[in-house]
């Protein structure tokens, strides 16, 4: 066999064992901070936060620091952000030129984040997403979940039991990937599982499971209330208004006018006072009426 021959024998054997060779699938367990393709149309996921100031433009140059505005290809809404810190949050998926290019090729495609399945199995290996099964089944359960953004980001994966009280954390790096969560004893009741992008927030899903048996029902403790004993409030005695005793007005006994003494008529010319001659006059005046009778 000529040498190049053989040479184009090994080279073909190599090349279909290459071939035959899963490669593996891209892992991260952080979200990225730039993209890692830079040649256009860059892809990027609506949510999404990351530098694009190195991603290359279709009519030549890169889209740099200052801010962008971006145009849907074929027409719709624009929108504009800063470069070195481009935060796809609400952005229509779709492609988009950079206003500031030289041609209207698409620079950006904007991809909808999309967590395909969230898968869950107990203890048997039953699948009991969105289903039922026993407490002694599920003292580890099972997660599985694919996604479509595992170039960009990881998924976070939280449990919460019935309670509301968060009972396991996990994270998956790589979509088809399965992950065993210790619930320990499991309560009766519903457990929700969460699995959203740690950045890609856009990228989420939820499922449950509910662990059979009586569900408790806390039985509030009534406070007792307190019964105060009420002191009764004393009725005042009505004290009876004594009925006032008239006070007999007495009856005025009329004063009696002293009856005036007659005051001896004076004689005439004679006048009657306390003056100095009135005893000699009186005197004189009882002689002559003794003369008068000693003569009769």
């Amino acid at each position: 066999m000529p040498p190049y021959t053989r040479l184009t024998t090994v080279a073909a054997v190599v090349a279909l064992l290459v071939g035959s060779v899963a490669l593996p699938a891209i892992a991260v367990s952080e979200p990225r901070d730039e993209p890692a393709e830079t040649n256009p149309p860059v892809q990027v996921y609506a949510s999404e936060t990351l530098d694009i100031s190195s991603a290359r433009l279709s009519g030549g140059g890169t889209v740099g620091n200052a801010s962008t505005t971006f145009v849907p290809v074929g027409g719709g809404e624009s929108f504009t952000v800063d470069p070195p810190n481009a935060d796809f949050d609400g952005v229509t998926p779709g492609a988009y030129y950079a206003e500031n290019d030289s041609d209207v090729r698409a620079d950006v495609r904007v991809t909808r984040p999309e967590v395909s399945t969230l898968e869950l199995r107990d203890e048997r290996t039953v699948d009991v997403t969105d289903g039922q099964t026993n407490p002694e089944d599920l003292n580890r359960l099972t997660i599985l979940a694919q996604y479509n953004f595992d170039d960009a980001d990881r998924l976070d994966i939280t449990v919460v039991g019935p309670s509301g009280d968060e009972v396991a954390t996990d994270r998956i790096t790589t979509s088809g990937e399965r992950i065993v969560v210790d619930l320990g004893t499991p309560t009766p009741g519903t457990y929700t599982v969460t699995a959203v992008g740690s950045n890609i927030d856009a990228g989420n899903a939820t499922t449950t499971v509910r662990v059979r048996g009586e569900v408790a029902t806390a039985t509030p403790t009534a406070t007792p209330t307190a019964t105060s004993t009420a002191t009764p409030t004393a009725t005042p005695t009505a004290t009876a208004t004594p009925t006032a005793t008239p006070t007999a007005t007495p009856t005025a006994t009329p004063t009696a006018t002293p009856t005036a003494t007659a005051s001896p008529t004076p004689f005439p010319g004679t006048t009657l006072d306390d003056g100095p001659g009135f005893g000699v006059v009186a005197a004189l005046l009882a002689l002559l009426a003794v003369a008068l009778l000693g003569r009769r």
